[in-house]
């Protein structure tokens, strides 16, 4: 009788399993540090942006709930690196693309996370179940997925074109046959956009494409110049600038050096919008050395117009042009509420101009210019128009009457 009370003392007060009170240091894949008196987990510092994951798991049936724990952390970890590439690239690409992000990005979810701290965890029937608030490096999500070719993938493989010269001066944009055949920095450049993925057009098929006189034009700024042939060559992003190699000569550790000077400003046109999507402007200093210096220049150019290509295209904002002939305001007005709430994915619809009876749309959206192509077509907007042309992110239609015919 005496045993049967302990007994079921023990059982009401909790004291035999499932009941678990967790370890006040979780276990972890790498080495870890907890900051003192916060209860926050330390990996590999503390910058990152601030996510709320939860992760679970199933008892084992061999091994305790500590075991299941360890899953669930796990799994959390991992659902908070998923958030951090979810703003980099769309819930469609991650299905398509689910077993080379397990293989290169989640299986080292740990990574990515600079700390969590633990905010709610415990056994729920046989499930162990934790809620952490992680710290996610996006800067470095952003550059592997850029690495294994996603985010470029994404955006349909645009091919880059390099047009970039070195002047005397920043002033004379004087093109001679030697300019011409200069290919050495953009041959730099190229290589570097090549490592990150991004297929590139040769330097023989842009001086097959490019005079004298449209090389001028570019390096004065001229951007529909530059789009016109990065069109002949079949490239979606031109990038075009300039350089200026400098030198001088200084006394520095007790010696005469001399050191090499190249300032170089660039751009990155999308040939399809028109849009200015990077730019960049550098100024490198190296002594000894020149060909050090050109390349050191061409890296540092090449970084920042990739991350800033990067950051722009994961706004995941497309821009499509819709040009509309037989054009009325009352017209327009109705397929830009068509268009707004009959198609998927869609921000903004902007008119830019109604000029005579043509009119041009601004389509902004989360999908690409056939998406938008595929839903004028198939939705059976209200509006009647007919589609004449798609080229890049521009549609030609024409309005027409309601039976279909003028």
């Amino acid at each position: 009788m005496k045993w049967s009370v302990i007994l079921l003392s023990c059982l009401a007060a909790g004291c035999f399993y499932p009941a678990y009170v967790p370890s006040q240091a979780p276990s972890s894949p790498t080495p870890a540090e907890r900051a003192p008196g916060t209860g926050q987990v330390v990996l590999s510092g503390a910058e990152g942006v601030e996510v709320l994951a939860e992760g679970m798991a199933a008892l084992p049936a061999r091994g305790g709930p500590d075991i299941a724990r360890d899953h669930a952390l796990d799994d959390a970890l991992r659902k908070a690196v998923e958030q951090g590439v979810g703003t980099f690239v769309t819930s469609e690409t991650r299905v398509e693309n689910f077993q080379l992000l397990s293989d290169k990005i989640y299986s080292q979810a740990t990574g990515y996370v600079s700390s969590y701290q633990v905010v709610t965890e415990g056994l729920e029937g046989a499930l162990y179940r934790v809620v952490i608030r992680a710290k996610v490096k996006l800067a470095d999500i952003e550059n592997d997925l850029a690495a294994i070719g996603i985010l470029i993938k994404e955006q349909g493989r645009p091919r880059i074109m390099v047009v970039v010269k070195e002047l005397e001066n920043w002033t004379d944009f004087t093109v001679d046959d030697r300019m011409m055949s200069q290919a050495m920095l953009e041959t730099m450049i190229l290589d570097r956009f090549q490592e990150k993925g991004f297929p590139v057009v040769d330097a023989a098929t842009v001086r097959q494409n490019l005079e004298k006189e449209q090389l001028k034009k570019i390096l004065e700024g001229d951007n529909q110049t530059a789009i016109l042939i990065g069109l002949k060559a079949g490239a979606e992003v031109v990038v075009t600038g300039t350089a200026q190699r400098s030198s001088q000569r200084l006394f520095v550790a007790g010696m005469n050096r001399t050191f090499h000077k190249i300032r170089m400003s660039t751009r990155a046109i999308n040939t399809e919008s028109a849009e200015v999507i990077a730019a960049s402007a550098t100024t490198t200093e190296l002594p000894f050395s020149e060909d050090q210096a050109r390349q050191r220049a061409a890296d540092t150019t090449s970084a920042e117009l990739i991350s800033n290509i990067l950051s722009r295209w994961k706004k995941h904002e497309n821009i499509t042009v819709i040009q509309a002939d037989n054009a009325t305001f009352e017209r327009v007005q109705k397929m830009k509420s068509e268009i707004q709430a009959r198609l998927r994915g869609i921000i903004k619809v902007i008119s830019r101009d109604l000029v005579g009876n043509t009119a041009t749309l601004e389509v902004i959206s989360k999908t690409s210019s056939q998406e938008v192509l595929d839903g004028l077509s198939t939705r059976e907007l209200d509006i009647p128009f007919e589609i004449e042309g798609f080229s890049g992110n521009r549609i030609e239609i024409r309005f027409t009457d309601s039976g279909g015919n003028e």
